[in-house]
């Protein structure tokens, strides 16, 4: 079978996630790795796989404002039972001064019931949100279309019961898009968020990220670009209202064994004020991480 069109077959991983960053993030790409592998080996009933993959990921990030910085320190766990099923559990540890800590605990899967067609879903939980959702659900499918184009579409709800200053409600969120292979190894992403927050406001959101899965050594790099309102980067900021941004982001995967690989990168954010006058803040926030498989 060709290599891109058995790539394809797989999804972009969406729904195996941290809290659905509405841009490419390294847990985003990381995972897509892995399900665009478990396409391969459903395609593929000879292939072997790896059974566990853990990945951790630490997120430092800096403002130009004078705020104060935040820290992220992310887990997650998969374990793929069968070639078209992958389960797996996370923990997300944000420090968002002055809004104070949160840990949110996810359960998520993703299950090919056909070659070309794959479903995700992601549950997560913050017991004592000082500035998270309570609780995150979220959905989706993946469908190959033709053999390099591959449809996406997603759906999210943030529950909020007791977070101040966004209040009391829920955003909802759907995120269709595509992924297009222009060889075995380039590949570009395309998606567009619509959302309403609180039965009172929508957003969107427009982003894209190109993928080089063939830099020396096995290397792999994502450019991503995106230009909107991501509601998961406002949370903890202590603003009122929800509002667009620019975002960009470079990740950088190096294998180091067949098992083993390291990621680093940096994302940039520039905030606008709400009515979009002007500059609200900047922020850079450098990650390294690592996957394991076993």
């Amino acid at each position: 079978m060709n290599k891109a069109i058995a790539l394809i077959l797989a999804a972009a991983a969406p729904g195996l996630t941290p809290l659905a960053a509405q841009n490419e993030n390294p847990a985003t790409l990381l995972n897509q790795e892995v399900i665009l592998e478990q396409g391969v080996e459903v395609a593929e009933p000879e292939t072997p796989y790896k059974r566990w993959t853990i990945v951790p990921l630490y997120t430092f990030t800096a403002f130009n404002d004078g705020r104060s910085a935040w820290q992220q320190e992310y887990v997650e766990i998969l374990y793929q039972p069968l070639r078209n099923l992958i389960i797996g559990t996370a923990i997300d540890i944000r420090q968002r001064p002055p809004s104070g800590t949160d840990i949110l605990y996810s359960a998520l899967a993703s299950w090919y019931p056909v070659k070309y067609l794959e479903l995700h879903t992601k549950l997560t939980f913050c017991p004592d949100p000082q500035f998270s959702p309570n609780q995150i659900y979220e959905g989706g499918v993946e469908y190959q279309i033709a053999p390099r184009l591959l449809l996406l579409f997603d759906y999210a709800q943030y529950n909020f019961s007791s977070v101040d200053p966004l209040g009391t409600g829920s955003i909802e969120q759907i995120k269709p898009g595509f992924s297009w292979w222009f060889t075995d190894d380039i590949f570009l992403t395309l998606r567009y968020a619509q959302g309403w927050a609180f039965n009172e406001d929508n957003y969107n959101y427009y982003s894209g990220t190109l993928n080089f899965w063939n830099m020396p050594r096995g290397g792999r790099l994502s450019v991503g670009l995106a230009y909107g309102t991501d509601p998961d980067l406002d949370f903890g900021t202590g603003d009122k209202s929800l509002s667009n941004a620019w975002i960009g982001s470079v990740f950088y995967q190096q294998p180091i064994t067949e098992n083993f690989s390291l990621i680093a990168g940096l994302q940039y954010v520039y905030r606008l004020r709400e009515n979009n006058s002007g500059e609200l803040y900047q922020q850079w926030s450098p990650t390294i991480g690592a996957v394991w498989k076993f």
